[in-house]
């Protein structure tokens, strides 16, 4: 029997049993509430806007804030929005509306109750970000040095602060806007303190206010905040802009040097008249690229720094470059080296990660184009021919997608030796698709793993695939697979670059089986490496 969703009246009905009365819908269409939080000692008029669709939790505001509390309290705003819950920390069932709504009531009770008694201040420095201010500063700094910084805005509500102007530049360019001209004076400084909001007189309004809450926080800190401000309105700046780097949180302030407050006397001293000042807050949104490749790797490495060699710009080496890219690679002083000879053909469109705006551009620098578009300002470099006559230079780590096994063997013997060796290639049709890092000697290389006697051992299934050619003639065979294949085999390629980075490689050889119709007989391993391969022999 389908299930039929609970009609309003119903909630409604539920909610009177509460104590809660329907007022009217509100400008979004929500229906609005009127009851009580029943807490230990008092309960307190409050206000419910719920969806009509019945399919998200009710927001709750006090109807009034309860008096005589600090100006800033845990989980509840200047308006009396109540927050009970963490966006995303719980799903609301929308099956059950009526129940999941007085678990809300409940849950907001609960939390107003810790927070009139002071339970929860600690919280505060959770929310910093959310009390602190709207107007932002886009922060492209790779190095995180302290000191100046070149800074930019956009008519005085957003700002750009970076360490690079060229590789921020682009970034900007990228998204159609480039670097304004208007320039601000602005400089870094750095503290072990998190920020903590005050509980009255919230946000600062002055430098003096600001400074005297920094000192709460850092002495040294606002120490070295105020000196450099001095410094600035002593050589007659028209405006700063301080950015403070602090544990998971990065804000700041923006003064205008040029204003001159009402109620100074004739001959106020340089630091009274600085600390006058209004400021403005500004919250710090990074874009460097060490923060976007590390953001989704909490406790990991990344790519940033080293220098990667990718052969083939393929189906595989495609979708590779551009998680390479994602993972770091070519920045922070590192260099991602693209390396293919052919160009993008109509017939390669159905499973690369290229389009047809690229068609009959060669692979490896179409492909660079790409990641300078998604990636602005990565060090990418494309070397068009064959691998065996080009100088990649120093590696860290050399990865082969062709999928070519002749290729692939003569690169473990040219490369293995000296530098970790990556290969990934589909199996068959796309039944699987496979890896394997020969990061250590004592490790097999693929050319171990496909001749005898090892290859039966290694085999994926019990009963080999058989090879499917498609195509017209020599030049136009190919076999098919589609593009999911391709996908998986990089992203099985990207998990064991990962697990190479975090010092985990082992298992050195790793299957993802794709046609679940086989039996499979191969399990992930790190074999050893065949006596007398002459691939990879000592």
């Amino acid at each position: 029997m389908k299930f039929q969703r609970v009609a309003i009246p119903d909630l409604t009905a539920a909610l009177q049993r509460r104590g809660f009365s329907y007022l009217k819908r509100d400008g979004r269409g929500r229906l609005r509430y009127a009851g009580e939080l029943c807490l230990k000692a008092k309960n307190y008029p409050c206000e419910l806007a719920i969806s009509p669709a019945l399919d998200d939790f009710p927001r709750i505001w006090l109807t009034p804030v309860p008096p005589g509390r600090p100006e800033l309290q845990p989980h509840l705003s200047a308006d009396g929005y109540l927050c009970y819950l963490a966006v995303g920390s719980v799903i609301f069932d929308s099956f059950n509306p009526i129940q999941q709504t007085m678990a809300c009531l409940d849950r907001a009770e609960q939390v107003l109750e810790d927070i009139l008694a002071g339970k929860m201040v600690e919280d505060l420095a959770e929310e910093f970000h959310i009390t602190w201010g709207h107007r932002w500063c886009m922060l492209d700094v790779a190095e995180r040095r302290p000191g100046e910084l070149n800074a930019y805005t956009y008519g005085g509500k957003i700002s750009v602060a970076t360490d690079d102007t060229q590789r921020t530049h682009a970034k900007f360019e990228a998204i159609g806007l480039g670097l304004p001209k208007t320039e601000l004076k602005a400089f870094l400084v750095h503290t072990t303190a998190r920020p903590m909001p005050l509980q009255d007189r919230w946000p600062p309004k002055t430098v003096q206010e600001f400074l005297k809450w920094q000192n709460t926080l850092d002495p040294r800190c606002r120490k070295k905040i105020e000196q450099r401000l001095l410094e600035l309105f002593q050589a007659k700046a028209t405006s700063a802009l301080v950015l403070i780097y602090s544990p998971q949180v990065q804000y700041g302030i923006e003064v205008d040097l040029q204003r001159n407050p009402a109620g100074i006397g004739n001959k106020p001293s340089l630091r009274e008249t600085l600390y006058r000042l209004p400021i403005q807050q500004i919250s710090a949104c990074r874009i460097d690229d060490h923060y976007l490749a590390e953001r989704n790797l909490p406790g990991s490495k990344t790519l940033a720094g080293l220098k990667i060699g990718l052969v083939g710009c393929g189906t595989i080496g495609g979708y590779l470059a551009e998680m390479l890219a994602k993972a770091g690679a070519g920045t922070g002083g590192g260099r991602l080296t693209l390396v293919d000879m052919g160009s993008l053909e109509p017939g390669n469109l159905g499973r690369h990660r290229l389009g047809f705006n690229a068609l009959i551009k060669k692979k490896a620098e179409a492909m660079c184009e790409e990641l300078w578009r998604v990636a602005p300002g990565i060090d990418a470099v494309a070397v068009v021919g064959d691998v065996k006559d080009a100088n990649l230079g120093p590696l860290n780590l050399l990865i082969d997608a062709t999928g070519e096994q002749g290729l692939t063997d003569w690169l473990t013997w040219q490369y293995a030796d000296k530098v970790p060796f990556l290969a990934a290639w589909v199996e068959g049709t796309g039944a699987a698709v496979r890896a394997l890092i020969k990061a250590k000697p004592e490790h097999a290389c693929a050319r171990c793993i496909s001749q005898p006697p090892l290859k039966d051992q290694y085999r994926v299934f019990d009963v080999p695939p058989e090879v499917i050619m498609k195509g017209h003639g020599c030049e136009g065979l190919y076999v098919p697979f589609p593009a999911t294949a391709s996908v998986q085999a990089a992203a099985l390629a990207m998990e064991m670059v990962q697990a190479w980075l975090d010092g985990a490689e082992s298992p050195s050889f790793r299957t993802r089986v794709l046609d679940l119709q086989r039996e499979v007989h191969f399990k992930d391993c790190s074999p050893q490496r065949s006596e007398g391969c002459p691939a990879c022999a000592m």
